[in-house]
């Protein structure tokens, strides 16, 4: 790929490893980022002097992708495997919930209930037959399977808080591909779920990428806003950026299906446009703080009461030790949304009320007064509704416009987005380049 010059449209790690791989071939490839940062939803922001993300991530130990990635880079020393725990609040009560002997004490199910789900978890985490659950809501597959009493205490408040009103559309193939990656997660003689984190968060894999990328004679241009793009002359493409037209040999639009959508001939390309639009996407809301407060001995919370305005409470430090955060503890708070919902024009301190009014419900002690400091985050695109016709949706990585390619977590199936997919698709859209 000598001297072909090469543009990626997104700095997230599926855009930063093709841009990796593409530049070591001898492409001249320029990242084109939309933010002031790169990483995607694995971006950063400092808090406390360390890099944090704005979204929750860690590392499971069946990552392959991505732990390769860090082994190549060498920075795998900067990956530390670190014991998780979870708890679930339930009914006004915090309950341990990971191993067998805490699930025969969690007293809101029967002994019937908890063999049932028990039984299912087993299961899914060793079935290797997805296809058959690709057309089966997983409201009605764990509902029948584990019983009313199971599904209602247990997966429709996750379902909900995962996929709002969307969640009785969910495939249970998507359900599988989260048990099951969780499930097989942990190494041989591990008694508990061990998470990789970096020292330093996520942005020491995206400035080890940034760095190889501009060693191989690569671009990185940040708050670069693409207006259009269209086909060229000679078989190339051209980009519209600030008034300024480019052309390339080669694109690769690594944003959101719908959002490159907007960016090519709505006329020319409205079948191609009506199958991204097809593809619906969530928000997240995410608020992060530190205190020196600590409210919980786990790490990860699963919220299961639907009237919770946030899914997932963390207590980062009880996974990473806080003396990376000036020894203060750091919290998330997180939910997804449809992109019209209330929390996506609210003011910050709007949202601060409801989710602080909220977790000390949970926590009685929780003290604002406390709080170090604290973050709200809006992000536009997190999650992709993999539902039951999903499987008609999903776009190739060749557009209809020549030497185009989209590259994104809505082409990841079973399987939910995550960095370790993000890895493989940056990896698989490089091989596609290469070898057309």
């Amino acid at each position: 790929m000598q001297n072909t010059e090469i543009a990626i449209i997104g700095g997230g790690l599926t855009g930063l490893t093709a841009a990796y791989r593409l530049s070591k071939t001898g492409a001249k490839v320029t990242v084109f980022e939309k933010s002031s940062n790169l990483g995607g939803l694995a971006g950063g922001f400092q808090i406390n002097g360390t890099s944090l993300e704005k979204a929750y991530h860690h590392i499971f130990r069946t990552d392959k992708e991505i732990i390769n990635l860090t082994k190549e880079l060498k920075i795998d020393k900067k990956l530390k495997w670190h014991e998780s725990s979870i708890g679930l609040y339930y009914n006004k009560k915090l309950y341990p919930f990971v191993t067998p002997v805490e699930l025969l004490k969690f007293d809101q199910l029967g002994l019937v209930d908890k063999f049932r789900l028990g039984l299912v978890a087993v299961y899914l985490q060793k079935s290797k037959n997805y296809k058959d659950l690709i057309n089966i809501p997983a409201a009605d597959w764990m509902e029948k399977w584990c019983g009313k009493r199971a599904y209602k205490v247990i997966w429709e408040p996750l379902l909900k808080g995962k996929f709002h009103n969307y969640y009785k559309k969910v495939s249970m193939a998507w359900l599988w591909a989260r048990i099951n990656t969780r499930g097989n997660s942990k190494e041989k003689g591990e008694q508990t779920e061990k998470l990789g984190y970096f020292d330093g968060g996520f942005e020491i894999i995206s400035k080890a990428l940034e760095k190889e990328i501009k060693k191989h004679g690569g671009k990185i241009i940040l708050n670069s806003n693409i207006e259009k793009i269209k086909e060229d002359r000679n078989g190339k493409v051209k980009i519209k950026i600030e008034g300024k037209e480019m052309s390339f040999d080669k694109v690769i639009a690594s944003i959101p299906s719908h959002v490159l959508g907007k960016l090519i001939d709505a006329k020319k390309y409205k079948k191609y446009i009506e199958k991204l639009n097809s593809i619906n996407y969530l928000g997240a809301i995410t608020v992060v703080f530190s205190s020196f407060q600590s409210l919980s001995k786990y790490y990860w919370h699963n919220i299961n009461d639907i009237k919770s305005p946030f899914l997932a409470f963390l207590q980062h430090t009880n996974l990473v030790d806080k003396s990376n955060y000036k020894n203060e503890e750091v919290y998330y708070l997180g939910t997804y949304l449809p992109h019209e919902h209330k929390y996506f024009k609210a003011s910050e301190e709007e949202i601060y009320k409801d989710f602080f009014d909220y977790l000390k419900n949970i926590f009685p002690d929780f003290d604002r007064n406390k709080i170090t400091s604290k973050y709200v985050f809006k992000l536009a695109n997190a999650q992709h509704v993999v539902d039951t016709k999903y499987v008609n949706k999903i776009p190739d990585y060749e557009t209809p416009i020549k030497n185009l390619y989209l590259a994104n977590f809505s082409q990841i199936f079973p399987e939910d987005r995550g960095t370790n997919f993000a890895v493989r698709e940056g990896n698989k859209i490089s091989k596609i380049i290469q070898n057309p």
